[in-house]
């Protein structure tokens, strides 16, 4: 490894140590847990990824518009 990229590293272990938690599950663990989060009843997750732009086909559509004779292909 170069030296700009042990700086850098370097720089990242000064800021964690400073912060209030530590990069392992055990410290991110004693974050409290939001309070909306215990008391829903219900809930809707929607993930907006890359294969939302072209609105056509399914989240499979990155991969798709390469293989000739999809329809994704056909229309990208």
């Amino acid at each position: 490894m170069d030296r700009k990229h042990r700086e850098y590293l370097d720089l990242i272990d000064r800021v964690v140590g400073e912060g209030p938690y530590g990069d392992n599950w055990e410290s991110l663990g004693t974050y409290p847990e939001a309070g909306w989060y215990g008391r829903g009843k219900f809930g809707i997750f929607i993930h907006w990824g890359a294969y939302s732009v072209p609105a056509f086909g399914s989240e499979w559509y990155p991969r798709k518009m390469y293989v000739p004779g999809t329809r994704e292909y056909e229309d990208h």
